[in-house]
């Protein structure tokens, strides 16, 4: 064994793992007295005790060389094979096949056994792993010893500060953020976002439990407290496997040592991983200073953002600017000001989908002279971001977003999630853009991976939950994650809405939607989309009066005051509303009852000319991202064939009626059966084949969807010629008496006080 005192053996460490250049003296005091100011006398007393050791020579060193003026260097020659370490120096005893392993077997293994381990080592001439970068204090030996885990997975917890005042409070989430940030640059480790970490401050941490619901293996935790230019800094990290802490450590320095606090702790947690290979990318700050005064206004920014509100988003402008200021060169500063100026204007100008910004994206409506001016300022931003830090991903995944060109945009994307691996924000942004171009198993994995990245963000959740549903048809997977949302955050109104609408579309489940959309408006009475789809739900249980007094107190869509004018038998109002809708308003839909009101008034007026040219426009609009975006808007689609057969272009609308089913029978596979029986009989109902679309209709029942059977049953034209059949009829009656006795539940809840009673 070698006879080496702790600190000789971590300068002989430090400098086989950095034995490719010259280490200088200010850089071994540093990174192996870290905290203390000793004399250089140590060093040399540290330098000759490994010489000894090793049986080296100053004038003839085999091992360890003096470069006057600069400092000393590793000089044996080491092969690159795997150390194979002999029975006699292995540590820990194996845990029999019942029993786990212990922290200590994996992660802990004694010095004295390590020192033996490297001696052998180095006599033998076989290879260290090291691990690369710069690195200002090396993870003790002991935590060399383990096997790597596949992408292991860690969570930052919240770092805690004794002191009570919003200064020290900022101060903390600063050190949070800058080490989060830092671990997430290394490729092979999954890093848990802080949407998940924040509310995570359980005193005293229950490590198992908390591992558990963030499904991370390690969890990093600490304190900070400044005084005057003075930081003290506490770190632990711990197995939550075993429960057990495998190392903690403790830095008092400068404020101005803050990069270096946080490149000594990055590089002991990824020598404790074992983190396979380089970081993702060079991090250009990870050398630099960091002002934290800086830092603290970036997360007070953050934290408004994430309110989603107009003032906030603004007031996190203001922060962000004054950032840049104090330092010119945080490159997160710039990206975070661009991102909020986009946040402040899509907030201002919302789309009304009924979703957060962190669903949607940052989208901005419309080519407004105002709306042009925040695009070209928050690329300005980005540009900025990007020119001081070429590496930051995220940057790069900002600009994907704004790019119009798909495959530039898919490019952008790939390339800072390359650079920022474990960025959640841009793997949901990914989906959602793999999504518009119909790649939907590919949506699907890229919002796995931003859950795996933040398991406890809910609107994580939701949008998975879409994707099932679009994609699979699985309303029970749906509604699953859609609860599982709403545990996380029983007022997320936009996750009520949705599972409101899949229990009345998919399970005609009537009184139940209108039970969880009044909850939704309860939390949001502000929601247009909310409002919208209540109305639309109170008419299948004949209640208009609800309907209409719903939309009372908002500004409903065009789409839902066309649908109140169908059911009201008023086909002229309808169209009215229709013809004076913008293109705007045709986007935020649903587009069919509008299609709808413009074909029925064209059967009356006898002007298919006009109508064609409305419904032609829509189409081709909805058209144009390919068999995707047809499928997306088949209703219209139906709508303009049989409008088209109306108006005497009778192959044109065979085809297209023809097209879209081919499509719809690719789209079948791997869903649930019937799954578009309602519109493989209407479109048959279009060709004329009677039998085939009354079978249809009898599996649409079978299924559940009786939604807007209103219309369909008494309304419709492409079914007129059906009405006096008598299974139509069986069918329609079915419908009818499913609606009668929905509204007789509905009506005993509201006796109850289950339900508002919503009068004119």
């Amino acid at each position: 064994m070698l006879p080496l005192s702790g600190r000789a053996f971590d300068v002989l460490e430090y400098l086989v793992r950095h034995r490719d250049r010259v280490v200088g003296k200010e850089e071994l005091l540093s990174a192996v007295w870290p905290r203390v100011v000793v004399e250089e006398n140590n060093l040399n007393q540290a330098v000759s005790a490994i010489r000894r050791a090793l049986g080296d020579s100053r004038d003839a060193p085999e091992f360890l060389a003096t470069v006057p003026g600069r400092g000393y260097r590793f000089v044996a020659q080491l092969q690159n094979d795997p150390p194979q370490v002999p029975e006699r120096v292995r540590a820990a005893p194996r845990a029999g096949p019942s029993q786990p392993s212990s922290p200590g077997a994996w992660y802990g293994r004694p010095r004295v056994y390590m020192a033996a381990g490297l001696a052998v080592l180095l006599v033998a001439g076989l290879s260290l792993v090291a691990l690369r970068g710069s690195v200002q204090a090396p993870p003790p030996a002991a935590e060399t010893a383990r096997p790597p885990i596949e992408r292991p997975t860690i969570a930052v917890l919240p770092f805690r500060t004794s002191a009570h005042s919003e200064a020290s409070e900022f101060l903390a989430q600063s050190v949070t953020d800058l080490l989060r940030n830092r671990l997430a640059a290394f490729r092979d480790v999954v890093v848990i976002g802080s949407p998940s970490t924040s509310g995570q401050m359980d005193t005293p941490l229950n490590v198992r439990d908390v591992g558990q619901k963030l499904h991370a293996r390690f969890l990093l935790q600490g304190s900070v407290a400044r005084t005057g230019d003075q930081l003290r800094i506490g770190v632990q990290l711990f197995d939550t496997e075993s429960g057990s802490e495998l190392w903690s450590t403790t830095f008092d320095r400068s404020v101005t040592d803050a990069a270096a606090i946080r490149e000594v702790i990055a590089h002991r947690v990824a020598g404790t991983l074992h983190i396979a290979g380089e970081p993702a990318v060079t991090d250009a700050s990870a050398d630099a200073r960091i002002n934290l005064d800086a830092y603290e206004l970036y997360v007070q920014g953050q934290q408004l953002m994430s309110n989603l509100r107009v003032a906030d988003a603004e007031t996190a402008v203001a922060l962000f600017r004054r950032a840049t200021v104090l330092d010119p060169s945080f490159a997160r500063g710039y990206l975070a000001l661009g991102q909020a100026q986009l946040l402040a204007g899509r907030l201002s100008t919302p789309d009304d989908t009924g979703g957060p910004a962190a669903l949607t994206g940052y989208r901005l409506s419309g080519k407004t002279m105002e709306t042009m001016q925040v695009l070209a300022e928050a690329q300005k931003a980005f540009d900025r971001a990007l020119e001081l830090d070429p590496a930051l991903g995220e940057g790069w995944i900002e600009r994907a977003s704004l790019n119009t060109d798909p495959v530039k945009s898919e490019e952008l994307y790939r390339k800072g999630l390359r650079l920022a691996p474990n960025y959640g924000v841009g793997y949901m942004r990914f989906s959602g853009f793999l999504y518009g171009q119909y790649r939907k198993g590919e949506a699907i994995e890229m919002i796995d991976r931003a859950r795996q990245i933040d398991p406890l963000t809910p609107t994580l959740h939701l949008r998975k939950a879409f994707l099932l549903m679009v994609s699979r048809s699985d309303v029970a997977g749906h509604d699953r994650l859609v609860r599982e949302a709403l545990a996380i955050n029983p007022k997320l109104h936009p996750a009520l809405t949705q599972l409101a609408l899949s229990r009345y579309e998919f399970s005609g489940e009537f009184v139940d939607a209108v039970r969880i959309i009044e909850q939704s408006i309860a939390l949001d009475p502000q929601s247009v989309r909310g409002r919208s789809r209540a109305a639309r739900i109170y008419l299948d249980v004949d209640d208009p009066v609800a309907a209409m007094a719903v939309l009372r107190d908002s500004q409903p869509p065009t789409s839902a005051m066309v649908e109140i004018a169908q059911y009201q038998r008023d086909p002229r109002r309808a169209a009215a509303l229709t013809k004076s809708a913008t293109t705007e308003q045709w986007e935020l839909g649903p587009i069919a009852p509008m299609a709808e009101a413009i074909r029925d008034d064209a059967i009356v007026t006898g002007d298919y000319a006009s109508a064609l040219k409305v419904l032609e426009s829509q189409y081709t609009m909805g058209s144009f991202g390919g068999p995707g975006m047809r499928m997306w808007n088949r209703g219209l689609a139906l709508v303009y064939g049989s409008t088209l057969i109306l108006a005497g272009e009778t192959q044109r609308g065979r085809d297209l009626v023809r097209s879209l089913m081919v499509q719809i029978d690719s789209e079948s596979a791997g869903r649930t059966k019937d799954w578009f029986s309602r519109e493989r009989a209407t479109a048959f109902a279009i060709l004329g084949e009677d039998e085939r679309a009354l079978k249809e209709l009898v599996a649409s029942v079978k299924s559940m969807k009786f939604y807007r059977w209103w219309y369909l049953a008494e309304l419709d034209p492409i079914y007129e010629h059906l009405r006096g059949d008598p299974r139509f009829q069986a069918l329609a009656e079915q419908a009818k008496g499913h609606r009668r006795s929905q509204r007789a539940l509905l009506d005993e809840l509201r006796r109850k006080g289950e339900v508002p009673k919503r009068a004119s």
